[in-house]
């Protein structure tokens, strides 16, 4: 039986989580069709809620299910992850390219705001005429970073205008690498593994929103320093002006229940002016509407 990254990563997920359950879909049956193991459990809707289905396991049946499949393909689902791999050799191994590689493994972006990477003690020179994102790679075949940070950016349409700040020191000679999508198993895991490695050589700074979840995100990376928009001219913008560039649901929507403002004693006193001016607006900016404001950015250290 081929027990597929996808079905290995949902039976972890459904054992850790199995008071809970999982909602009920495809990959729930095929535990159930495979393994044999589990059962639908239907909450009735009310006035209030529709209708859940969840998919749970039985007494029992969490240890079960763990070693079943450590006795199908060697791997225990609560300590390790799925296979690693490359989809090519994969498939010259097992005639299935699926059966442990996530076509995005290993993957990032990386773009440097001159134009140049200077990896393995090798200059790569990206195009000068065509705006372009960077270069995708396999981070675990980079053994030397030739750059003097590192800097981690939030969205991906930025990526493409890192030109508009080669002449910013902060940019110039920094690697900066693409965060991605944060859900589990998507890029963000392999942005910090490879940070991971690299994090007690090289500064690391963020390059994100304006906004509080652009703050946690940095402070989750533990980062040496976040680039913001000059605090001096920023503050002096005009309520229209501040309005104008804000992005739509940046605020309210990022906060916890019952939250009005970032709380600002979480974060590094370089960066109380930022959340201060955030909280008294109640607004964000993303850095899309920044970057189009021709903001200036300065690293506020941590």
């Amino acid at each position: 039986m081929t027990i597929s990254r996808t079905l290995y990563n949902r039976c972890k997920k459904l054992i850790e989580s199995n008071e809970r359950g999982l909602k009920y879909d495809a990959i729930n049956a095929d535990i159930r069709a495979l393994f044999g193991f589990g059962h639908k459990q239907v909450i009735p809707a009310s006035k209030r809620t529709k209708q859940k289905i969840y998919f749970k396991l039985r007494a029992g049946e969490a240890a079960e299910l763990q070693a079943f499949i450590k006795a199908e393909i060697g791997l225990d689902v609560l300590t390790d992850p799925y296979c690693n791999g490359d989809r090519i050799a994969n498939a010259a191994r097992h005639n299935d390219e699926k059966v442990g590689a996530n076509a995005s493994q290993d993957i990032i972006l990386v773009n440097n705001a001159a134009g140049q990477l200077t990896l393995n003690q090798e200059v790569s020179a990206l195009f000068r005429s065509i705006h372009v994102a960077g270069l995708e790679l396999r981070h675990s075949m980079i053994s030397s970073i030739e750059h003097d940070a590192i800097i981690i950016c939030e969205n991906f349409t930025p990526m493409y205008y890192l030109h508009q700040l080669k002449n910013n020191p902060v940019f110039e000679h920094a690697l900066v690498v693409y965060r991605g999508d944060s859900q589990n198993g998507k890029r963000a895991d392999e942005v910090k593994r490879f940070i991971d490695n690299y994090k007690s050589t090289l500064p690391l700074y963020y390059f994100g929103d304006f906004d509080p979840e652009g703050f946690s995100i940095a402070k989750s990376f533990q980062v040496d320093g976040i680039i913001l928009p000059d605090i001096s001219q920023f503050s002096v913008l005009t309520n229209v002006e501040l309005q104008k560039y804000a992005g739509k649901d940046k605020f309210f929507p990022q906060l916890s229940q019952g939250q009005s403002y970032l709380n600002v004693s979480a974060y590094p006193q370089s960066w109380h002016a930022h959340i201060n001016f955030m909280n008294k607006f109640q607004l964000g900016w993303q850095q899309e509407h920044l970057l189009g404001a021709d903001t200036d950015w300065l690293l506020y250290k941590s």
